[in-house]
């Protein structure tokens, strides 16, 4: 049998005994050193390739920032004073939450550039090109800004307008807002600043704050004021509202009746109209306000009066100021008046900030009778308030409606700085020796006008009949002075198609002639009638004169018509207009018989 297969199933047999060809068995060896040199290069390039990729790639990853925060655009800045501060701090947590965006210190200096306005912008324009070191720091251009435009308001530190501060009616909430607002730059410790809040609180406010002394801190202390201070403005105001409870007329549940028959001399009113009138507090009889029916002007016959309101009141020019900007008033002095007032439609137009009165106060006339609303439930904030070119104060206004007089200065006012006043002449002539010591200030260059007393209107010969007395602006020499506003029916003064404006000659004028010239041309530069000019073109001017003795000036305007478009227009024609009174039954004759 071969022995290299079995006898059954032709398999070859395991090989047990050891290769006898040395040749083989060294080829073998061969192979399998080259498989194993191989694999080892192979395993060196991927420790190679390991290495390689731990040194690239760190072993900490890098900390990843996230998008800066969208914070508004800070408010651009015209110059205020106090707005200076808050302005920088803007620009500085800006630029603090903005590090990608600005890096560079001039990008920094650009962007403040850009946010100036007014007398801000027009001091950076003056200086930006005369001083380059602006452009490149930051901090430096912020300095010049700060040391040029954050000055103490009034003249005073923070020391003396802390020290100054008073709440006065306002809430204690309030007054401590502007206590913190100037305690957080003047340096004082809390010892300091405790005592003077307390200073400065309402008296009434003081007393209650004796009994409640569990505060331990100043934020502690200020606090309680304001939890006390509100407790007595809604105490006081629920004592006014049961005090005086207001009669309310159910016009819903009245039954409908029919209409009022006619009255004589008066027209009929339904009671639709008496429901609607008397829910809007109107007058029945006229439907106006300010008034009841039993006080109504129509009820008693019209009697004719005259008013010397206009002629006997004394007022003195003002003004308010208000985000830097001055608002002219006229003020009447009224000693009669028991509280400094401003008018409703003055506060509306101007956006003063006001706040209700707790409690309301009543206002009546001299015969007890309440003047508008009957009640003052509004009052402004302390406002600058300005009286003439040097008196300057802190006043608050009670709201009312006088549109006549926008602003009344009454007697609180009058007992403050008592005033010495020429009743005389109706002017304001000395401020009393309180008021030169602390409200007169240095001038402010201004336009102003002189307070005096109204007088009526006299004609050149004397007074006016009283017949003509309803026409009396028609006499008046100022009126005749302005020049009318532009219409649209203004006619236009159209020259001929290459034409020019005539040069006109010069007249020969002797001495009194040219200073009757002179004094025509002055006069008619103040009134506005005419302005300078150094066009070529003009008209000759000379005197021609009068019966009494006076000159009347002329204007050569021939040449200047000769060039000028023509406006024909139809006239009408005398048989024309008597031909329209034919069949009349009376004519009237206006010309001489």
């Amino acid at each position: 049998m071969d022995p290299d297969t079995s006898a059954s199933g032709g398999a070859p047999l395991q090989i047990t005994s050891p290769l006898t060809d040395s040749a083989e068995l060294r080829e073998i060896i061969v192979r399998q050193g080259a498989i194993i040199r191989s694999y080892q290069d192979q395993l060196a390039d991927m420790q190679a390739q390991l290495s390689r990729v731990a040194i690239a790639s760190p072993r900490d990853p890098p900390p990843t920032h996230g998008e800066s925060p969208r914070l508004a655009l800070p408010e651009k800045f015209n110059g205020s004073a106090d707005r200076c501060r808050g302005f920088l701090r803007q620009c500085d947590v800006f630029f603090s939450h903005q590090p990608g965006m600005y890096r560079e210190e001039g990008t920094k200096c650009a962007f403040l550039m850009s946010l100036l306005t007014d007398r801000a912008l027009e001091w950076a324009s003056a200086v930006w090109d005369a001083d380059p070191q602006i452009k490149a720091s930051y901090d430096y251009f912020s300095g010049m800004i700060k040391e040029v435009f954050e000055y103490p308001a009034g003249g005073k530190d923070i020391s003396v307008r802390l020290m100054e501060l008073r709440q006065g009616s306002e809430a204690a909430a309030d007054y401590a807002i502007r206590f913190r607002t100037l305690a957080a730059q003047s340096g004082w410790n809390d010892a300091a600043l405790w005592a003077v809040f307390r200073a400065g609180l309402h008296p009434a406010l003081q007393s209650e704050l004796a009994c409640h002394e569990e505060a331990t801190t100043l934020s502690q202390f200020v606090a309680t004021a304001i939890r006390l201070d509100n407790l007595r403005r809604q105490h006081r105001a629920g004592a006014h509202a049961s005090a005086r409870p207001q009669r309310r007329m159910d016009y819903s549940s009245r039954r409908e009746e029919e209409p009022e028959p006619m009255q004589l001399g008066r027209s009929g009113l339904a009671v639709q109209g008496h429901r609607s009138r008397g829910q809007m507090r109107l007058c029945y009889r006229c439907g106006a306000s300010g008034h009841l029916s039993p006080r109504c002007p129509e009820r008693f016959p019209a009697t004719p009066v005259g008013d010397i309101s206009s002629f006997l009141n004394l007022t003195v020019p003002a003004s308010l100021h208000m985000s830097d900007r001055c608002f002219p008033v006229s003020a009447l002095i009224d000693s009669g008046a028991a509280v400094n007032l401003v008018d409703r439609g003055l506060v509306e137009e101007l956006g003063i900030p006001i706040f209700p009165c707790v409690p309301a106060l009543r206002i009546t006339a001299i015969d007890s009778q309440p003047i508008g609303e009957g009640y003052l439930k509004h009052q402004t904030e302390l406002l600058d308030f300005q009286v003439g070119l040097f008196h300057y104060e802190r006043l608050a206004f009670y709201v009312t409606s006088s549109p006549a007089n926008p602003v009344i200065l009454g007697f609180p006012w009058l007992r403050r700085h008592d005033p010495h006043i020429s009743w005389r002449s109706g002017e304001l002539v000395r401020w009393s020796i309180t008021c030169q010591r602390g409200c007169l200030r240095d001038p402010v260059a201004r336009p102003c006008r002189t307070s005096r007393v109204q007088r009526p209107l006299e004609a050149a010969g004397g007074h006016l009949p009283s017949q003509y007395m309803d026409f009396h602006m028609v006499f008046s020499e100022e009126r005749a002075a302005r020049l009318p506003h532009h219409q649209v029916w203004d006619c236009a003064i159209d020259l001929l198609p290459n034409a020019s404006p005539p040069k006109g000659r010069i007249y020969p004028l002797s001495l009194p002639e040219s200073k009757a010239m002179e004094e025509y041309i002055e006069s008619s530069l103040a009134a506005g009638h005419i302005r300078p000019s150094t066009s070529p073109a003009a008209a000759g001017f000379f005197f021609v004169g009068k019966k009494d003795g006076g000159l009347r000036p002329c204007i050569d305007y021939r040449g200047l018509n000769a060039v000028t478009i023509r406006y024909p227009y139809p006239l009408p024609l005398v048989p024309a207009a008597l031909e329209q009174l034919r069949g009349a039954r009376g004519v009237h004759q206006t010309g001489p018989p």
